[in-house]
This record gives C-alpha cells, sequence and structure tokens, in this order.
C-alpha cells in the first residue's frame, strides 16, 4: 500500500471538514393544542426576526397531529422571508405576502385546519392583527393539534 497517497487525502478531508463552512439548524416549534382550538397561540416577533429575517429566510414546517385518532401527522412546508426594518413577509407557498402589525390578519400559510397567522385570536375571534407577533391557530375544520416550526 502506497502510503504517501493516504497523507494528501487525509488533509485533504481534514480541509473540508475545518474549512469554515459550518452547518447548523437552529428551529423553534411552536404548538396549538387540539383543545386551544379557535386561540391562537403566539410566536414571538424577536424569534421570527432571529431565524427567518435574514438574507436567507428561513423554512417553515406547519403540521396537523391526530386529526383522526391514529397518531399521524400531516405536514406542509415554504421558504419564508421577514423583513425585520418594515415587517413585510413573504412566503414561498401560494406566494403569499403581508405585513406584521397592521390591524389586518393575514395568514402566512395553512394547511387543513392549522394556520401559521398574523393575526389574534381568541374563542373563534379574530382581533386582528395587534402586534409584530405571529400565531399558530387549530381552526374547526379538523380536531387537531397544530404546530409550527420555524428552522434556520
Amino acid at each position: 500500500m502506497n502510503l504517501s497517497l493516504i497523507k494528501p487525502l487525509t488533509l485533504t478531508a481534514l480541509a473540508l471538514v475545518f474549512s469554515g463552512t459550518a452547518i447548523a439548524s437552529d428551529q423553534s416549534t411552536y404548538t396549538a393544542w387540539s383543545w386551544q382550538r379557535g386561540n391562537t397561540v403566539n410566536i414571538p416577533e424577536a424569534r421570527v426576526a432571529q431565524l427567518c429575517g435574514d438574507i436567507d429566510g428561513c423554512e417553515v414546517r406547519i403540521a396537523m397531529y391526530n386529526w383522526d385518532g391514529s397518531g399521524r401527522t400531516a405536514s406542509r412546508s415554504s421558504l419564508f422571508y421577514y423583513n425585520t426594518r418594515n415587517r413585510a413577509w413573504r412566503a414561498e407557498a401560494g406566494d403569499r405576502a403581508g405585513t406584521s402589525n397592521n390591524n389586518q390578519t393575514e395568514h402566512v400559510m395553512n394547511a387543513w385546519s392549522c394556520y401559521f397567522t398574523d393575526g389574534n385570536y381568541s374563542q373563534w375571534y379574530n382581533h386582528g392583527d395587534l402586534d409584530g407577533n405571529f400565531a399558530v391557530l387549530s381552526w374547526n375544520q379538523y380536531n387537531a393539534t397544530c404546530r409550527v416550526t420555524l428552522v434556520d
């Protein structure tokens, strides 16, 4: 075996491992339990800005859990971009766009009975977009637990 070939291969592999390219994932998951249907669960604007407010945005995963009692999860995902200067946002799914904190509820995305929204709901009543925060909402299409995960 020619050991002189192994040494350059090892150095090349080490250079790739320590190349300054870092792959890291930061994420947060927010849950609206089935017993919270009709009420939003807050997703702080600061966390949305941290995960989604940069040049590459974030991935939004929306999941509906146990809607039929089987323990299954149905899901959808989308790229999402949030402008921290003017609170404008845009989602890849459905080409939806809006502005947070404008008194107008705008849904970033929804899947079945699960919504990622900038609105504020309590007891099935829409109070509008009262602040810069976002929320996860489980609505009445299914008796489901809904999760929104933001992945940077």
